[in-house]
């Protein structure tokens, strides 16, 4: 290498290339169908609920929590390999041109983000609020600043190690975020001007704060590293991914559960899995999230067939989708093999434990119906997504799975 520029240069492409890649896998026929029809769905539900919105409706106050999460989980992509702890420090003095390619190349790719929220909220924007398009585009410039000081300001906190200060720093940042996100598009701009000079003025704090710190490599590394982990673990879902690394956690009040298997030889593999799925921080975070996310949205569907059941059926299929990597979870592990049957009953024992997990979250996404809607729509949306879940998992995944059983060997 030359210089700085071209290491960023390399790194970048290589980057680039490795997403494209696992992005092929990602993005095939089969699930572009179902997006292009839960698009449609959900386009239609959209519609017809504006239609229904009531004046009343805390539209902006929704839009301003949305967008001040979105632009508070800024990071810097700055592509460093545990390597550079050796190689790259000694240099840290000529690597400001390196750094500041980092800053910009995640500013453009973090921002689509904002402008595909501003997109999607741009019919109720319009329905409650009144606006024009100049009004829109003008929030859409003032959202992106907001973003650029959010991603700087989390860089300057790289260069902190006490956790107080980080958290000190997010409780500010977020209540700045969002204050001066409602007064963006409640089109007050004078207030917004008086809190963009504010902002400027903690900006400027930070930066004679940081002046004399050295920057903290290992934390840039971790980060980063825990960034491409975060992309693996979402291309594990469609092929294999070599450099995942796994975790598991010891959760000793789940043990109840694992003591529901049946002693006996054929049960290995579903007691194996059942204890991977309740271990492993992967799986079951993702369980736990999509189940609260997709209840909090149906609290907000008020009385809506439709609309209820798409979200039910998308956060079902997400679910599914993702916890189905956990079949490969012990390809490489020999041991059960020495069981009797055990290999047989593989793919039977797989299906029942992910058969039972998506039942379970569809019975809690119908309580919530049964709570907050009627008991027609309550027994429409299990009835539905039970069938749902039934095609999903002994249909759908059961033959893609025998399928890749089938190409290995």
């Amino acid at each position: 290498m030359n210089s700085i520029d071209e290491i960023w240069k390399t790194r970048v492409n290589h980057h680039i290339n490795e997403t494209r890649a696992y992005l092929k896998y990602m993005l095939n026929d089969h699930l572009l169908f179902v997006f292009i029809f839960l698009a449609a769905g959900g386009a239609i539900t959209y519609q017809k609920w504006l239609e229904t919105l009531s004046p009343n409706f805390p539209a902006i106050l929704i839009m301003t929590i949305i967008f001040s999460l979105i632009v508070i989980s800024s990071n810097v992509r700055t592509l460093l390999i545990e390597a550079d702890m050796v190689f790259l420090l000694p240099m840290e003095h000529k690597m400001k041109s390196y750094f500041k390619k980092a800053f910009s190349y995640s500013l453009i790719t973090q921002s689509f983000i904002i402008i595909v929220g501003i997109i999607l909220f741009s019919p109720l924007y319009f329905k409650v609020a009144h606006v024009n398009g100049r009004v829109l585009l003008i929030s859409l410039i003032l959202l992106l600043i907001v973003k650029y000081w959010n991603l700087r300001i989390s860089w300057k906190m790289g260069y902190f190690t006490d956790w107080a200060a980080k958290w000190s720093d997010l409780l500010v940042r977020f209540a700045m975020n969002v204050c001066v996100i409602f007064f963006i598009l409640s089109q007050q701009y004078v207030f917004v001007l008086v809190l963009l000079l504010l902002m400027a003025g903690y900006d400027g704090y930070f930066s004679k704060l940081v002046k004399p710190k050295a920057i903290k490599w290992n934390q840039l590394i971790k980060k980063e590293e825990e960034k491409k982990q975060s992309f693996y673990k979402i291309a594990n879902l469609f092929t294999d991914v070599p450099k995942l690394k796994k975790r598991a956690k010891r959760r000793k009040y789940l043990d109840w559960i694992l003591k529901q298997v049946n002693y006996h030889q054929e049960n290995v593999y579903e007691y194996l899995y059942l204890r991977a799925l309740l271990r492993s921080g992967d799986y079951f975070g993702i369980i736990i999230r999509l189940t609260i996310i997709g209840s909090f949205i149906l609290t907000f569907i008020n009385e809506q067939l439709v609309g209820s059941s798409i979200v039910m059926v998308v956060f079902t299929f997400l679910t599914g989708i993702q916890i189905m990597s956990l079949y490969k979870h012990f390809e490489l592990l020999e041991l059960p093999n020495l069981y009797p049957h055990a290999d047989k009953n593989r793919l039977r024992s797989f299906i029942k434990i992910i058969f039972r997990i998506l039942i379970v979250q569809t019975i809690i996404y119908a309580v919530v119906n049964f709570i907050t809607s009627t008991l027609y729509i309550f027994v429409v949306t299990l009835c539905a997504d039970v069938l749902f879940v039934s095609v999903f998992v002994l249909v759908y995944m059961k033959n893609r799975l025998n399928k890749s059983e089938k190409d290995v060997y």
